[in-house]
């Protein structure tokens, strides 16, 4: 019976958290206390089921970087909003200055602005995050450090560089801003991004099937940590949907599962391993 239940969580658990999320969002638009402590009930669940139904039972028992864990853990927050209210400030000034208009989204309902900024979102993302990796040089260099694990839990969606926060963060929201969505649906928007970034980097056996048709979840996006070029050079989309990579082509998910030891970056002898200083250099000075 255990183990009938652990299958049918490894098929369902996912479509129940992340709607069960959505009904919640949706019932409570704009509501903080509500909106943030759900999504943290919500990781705590996940952690819990990283240990019930893990996708690699080792990945649980392997060290981890704490140290710089936490350390990302506790940054990210504070910068990611950071981000986000300089970047509404300086669209809305451009656009004011530039007499560019927002359509006039605000008076459609709230359904179909979160639609709309759901589907639009990880464009900008997509493509940086695509020539990160195609192009190298410096905008490699600052989204190296999220690669540099060799196992993936939930704490890798935090591991993110300063520099690679700030793109990721604006390049998601200004579709938002400038399409002038009301604060409701921006925030929905941005929490179910963030959920689905935090559950794709979890240790948990979801299987989606045609959903991942739909959802950039752990499926897909453990492939996009293989260290070989070939399977990690694909599914670049940093959103909650899947979409941006079918479109472009970069959608990738074999019949087979990944080699949980293929995890990591491409060349790992030119990162500075153990050295959090070092490591926040890198995109600047290549210390190695």
């Amino acid at each position: 019976m255990n183990l009938n239940l652990k299958n049918v969580m490894r098929r369902i658990g996912f479509p129940i958290l992340f709607f069960t999320f959505v009904w919640i969002l949706f019932r409570n638009p704009g509501n903080v206390w509500v909106s943030y402590g759900t999504i943290s009930v919500m990781i705590f669940a996940g952690i819990l089921l990283e240990r019930w139904i893990p996708f690699e039972e080792e990945w649980n028992r392997k060290d981890s970087d704490l140290k710089s864990d936490l350390f990302f853990f506790l940054f990210q927050p504070i910068l990611a909003p950071l981000t986000g209210n300089v970047t509404t400030l300086i669209t809305i000034g451009l656009m004011s200055s530039l007499g560019i208009v927002s359509p006039n989204i605000e008076k459609t309902s709230l359904f179909f602005q979160v639609f709309l900024g759901m589907s639009l979102s990880g464009f900008i993302p997509y493509w940086l995050h695509r020539i990160a990796h195609v192009g190298g040089g410096f905008l490699w260099r600052a989204h190296a450090i999220h690669h540099s694990p060799k196992k993936l839990y939930w704490m890798n969606a935090f591991r993110s560089h300063p520099i690679n926060t700030i793109w990721n963060t604006a390049g998601l929201l200004l579709p938002a801003v400038f399409l002038g969505l009301q604060a409701e649906a921006v925030m929905i928007v941005g929490l179910l991004n963030n959920f689905v970034s935090i559950f794709n980097h979890m240790n948990i056996d979801f299987r989606l099937g045609i959903l991942n048709r739909v959802f950039n979840m752990g499926e897909l996006h453990r492939w996009h940590h293989s260290q070989i070029p070939s399977e990690g050079n694909r599914n670049y989309s940093s959103g909650a949907l899947s979409v941006w990579d079918q479109i472009f082509g970069s959608y990738f998910l074999p019949d087979q599962k990944i080699d949980s030891r293929s995890i990591g970056l491409f060349n790992p002898q030119s990162y500075p391993f153990g050295s959090l200083f070092k490591e926040f250099l890198f995109p600047i000075c290549k210390c190695s």
